[in-house]
């Protein structure tokens, strides 16, 4: 009996192994299953929460929608939760529809989870207290405030290749809108291009082209402020650019600008620029630059040169005088620009002409020019952006809003604008110190000195007229 009992449990045995083993094996697929869930869980836990509090608090507020349940599918109960990966497939999944917000550029810019849909609200505050002493003319002598620029609006993204922008800005005492368009951005011949409709802002220069809130002084220079046509800095039309490594070929036809009142058909502007970075180094920067313009004017323009701001904005009685042409009927302007950047300092000129010429076969010239140079004290590299040639912002090293010293900026520049071809039309030139004192990415504090001089041939103030301004400002640009 004994040994038939040892010898039935040998078969019993045998199968008791097996079934070891099996079991061994099942526990080694479940731990590496749950380490991968634990991998995907440490990935979600350790991603940034996305959503605001708002959102959050909409979503509490915002009751489920009523509807029946899958058929097959009824709601999980406490005895039979869902599955781990339903779980987890349920988290990722709304962490890829959260919004995501980004805070870079000084506001919240929302894009959707997917990243086809982008918006961000943007503005400027821009407010300047000025002095002017030394003229001979008593009514040039004058302190006073003002709002260089009080500009709100937003710009976003539909899709891959859709974007749009929209500002309006409060200026010298006038609300105008300023950026307005639709803008398509895609690849022709392998280089990145983009198509525009809508109003904005010229491509005319390295100033000319670039923003108040970007240029190095206080204003643009003469070149980028004087020879330009009578539309203005901005005009409602059609734009295209080509950009490619260190260049760019744009061209823009434009009606008016888009605040000019309905009462005669607009004039019809044709421009173009191009510049190119022939050295492109860690250490150097070597800008050229060409731009042009023909322009056939309305019939209602009585003014088709515009007064120049020689000594500050803020002081209307200190202007180049834009005389008298009548019934002008076209012009033409060009310009060259030539500028280097190496480390923390940089140089450039600009030239830039224009001829006006009437219905009476007439014409009259204008000629600019100006020379300018800066140097970052703190280290910072000068913020001119190689795509499109135009000036940015600077990347603060330590902005003084973290506890650091902010950026510092010397800059100074000498200007010369000439409409005295036309007898009631004036000159005049500037020289100029600044300072710039960037808090962060997106405060500046300027200080401009300006020694200026200038002539214009109408009765209170013939003959040359000298003096200096002292202008400060707050910038506020997000």
């Amino acid at each position: 009996m004994l040994v038939a009992g040892l010898c039935a449990s040998l078969p019993a045995g045998a199968q008791d192994s097996g079934d070891v083993a099996r079991l061994s094996r099942l526990v080694e697929a479940q731990q590496a299953q749950i380490a991968r869930l634990e991998a995907r869980l440490a990935a979600l836990e350790g991603a940034p929460a996305t959503t605001t509090s708002a959102a959050r608090q909409s979503a509490q507020a915002t009751p489920s929608q009523r509807t029946p349940a899958p058929l097959g599918q009824s709601l999980p109960s406490d005895a039979h939760p869902p599955s781990l990966d339903a779980r987890l497939a349920r988290i990722e999944q709304a962490q890829k529809e959260n919004v995501h917000v980004d805070w870079s550029k000084g506001t919240p810019e929302f894009t959707s989870g997917d990243g086809r849909l982008s918006f961000r609200p943007r503005g400027r505050i821009l407010l300047d207290w000025g002095s002017t002493t030394g003229s001979t003319v008593a009514a040039r002598n004058l302190t006073a405030t003002q709002a260089r620029s009080l500009r709100l609006g937003f710009e976003g993204s539909v899709g891959k290749h859709l974007s749009y922008l929209l500002e309006g800005d409060f200026a010298d005492n006038e609300i105008a809108i300023k950026s307005a368009y639709l803008a398509w951005t895609t690849r022709v011949m392998g280089q990145q291009a983009e198509f525009a409709l809508g109003n904005r802002l010229n491509d005319r220069g390295l100033d000319g082209s670039s923003g108040t809130i970007s240029v190095p002084f206080l204003e643009r220079n003469v070149v980028g402020a004087g020879i330009i046509p009578v539309r203005g800095f901005f005009g409602l039309g059609a734009a295209a650019r080509l950009y490619g490594d260190g260049w760019h070929v744009g061209v823009q036809v434009s009606g008016d600008d888009i605040n000019n009142p309905g009462t005669a058909g607009d004039g019809l502007t044709i421009g173009a620029r191009a510049h190119w970075n022939p050295v492109k180094t860690a250490r150097w920067i070597l800008h050229l630059g060409t731009w042009a313009f023909h322009e056939r004017l309305a019939s209602d323009v009585s003014r088709p040169t515009r007064s120049i701001a020689i000594g500050g904005f803020f002081n209307d009685n200190l202007r180049v005088a834009p005389g008298t042409f009548r019934e002008a009927r076209e012009g033409d302007g060009y310009g060259v620009e030539l500028g280097t950047f190496h480390k923390s300092v940089w140089a450039y000129g600009e030239y830039g002409a224009r001829r006006l010429e009437n219905a009476a076969g007439a014409a009259t010239g204008q000629s600019a020019w100006a020379v300018q140079g800066g140097w970052f004290v703190t280290g910072e590299t000068p913020p001119y952006l190689t795509r499109g040639g135009v000036w940015s912002r600077p990347r603060v090293l330590r902005p003084f809003t973290s506890g650091g010293g902010g950026a510092i900026e010397l800059a100074a520049r000498y200007e010369a604008i000439d409409f005295s071809d036309n007898p009631t039309a004036g000159r005049g030139t500037a020289a100029t110190f600044g300072i710039n004192w960037y808090l962060n990415n997106f405060v500046r504090l300027q200080l401009n000195a300006i020694d200026w001089a200038v002539t214009n041939p109408t009765p209170a103030t013939i003959g040359e007229d000298r003096g200096q301004t002292v202008i400060g400002r707050v910038q506020v640009a997000f």
